[in-house]
């Protein structure tokens, strides 16, 4: 099965066009929370908060995933 994943974070907006061939929706779950975590670390360090990833079939949006970082500086 083919999937599509869109990106959104603060500094950033992709939509898929190609796809990727996974084997079922729960392969398609894992790849976005790998991408999710990924992006995430990148956000964090450029000081934003949110990473959305949309993942889609041809026809329309499987799952939706939202990692927020929360950063609090202690003295």
């Amino acid at each position: 099965m083919k999937f599509y994943f869109d990106i959104k974070d603060d500094f950033f907006t992709a939509v898929d066009e190609d796809g990727v061939d996974l084997p079922g929706p729960e392969a398609a779950e894992k790849e976005a929370i790998a991408m999710a975590t990924s992006i995430a670390r990148d956000v964090a360090s450029a000081k934003g908060a949110q990473v959305l990833i949309t993942v889609r079939n041809e026809k329309h949006p499987l799952l939706e995933l939202s990692v927020t970082v929360a950063r609090k500086t202690l003295t």
